[in-house]
């Protein structure tokens, strides 16, 4: 073997050796952040489920105070219809 073949043999295995590095790497980190994105999602959903329930409670809320005043509203109604039936 000659001096530039056994250079080239080297350079080809560096080669090689760089592209298996590189796909470890990709695959440790792929590994790697996968259960960080997961928990970071989980954070995540849990606290827009929190939201949520808080929103629906404030809709279940403001639907209750509508209900509330669209029956005193119809009471003073009522009353006035009844006040001018007297008049």
């Amino acid at each position: 073997m000659t001096s530039d073949t056994r250079i080239d043999d080297i350079y080809t295995r560096l080669n090689d050796l760089t592209h298996d590095v590189t796909n470890l790497k990709i695959q440790a980190g792929t590994i790697g952040t996968s259960p960080v994105a997961i928990a970071t999602n989980l954070t995540l959903t849990t606290g827009l489920a929190s939201d949520m329930r808080e929103v629906k409670s404030d809709i279940r809320q403001m639907k209750s105070d509508i209900r509330n005043i669209d029956a005193s509203i119809n009471e003073i109604l009522r009353l006035l219809r009844s006040q001018n039936n007297q008049s």
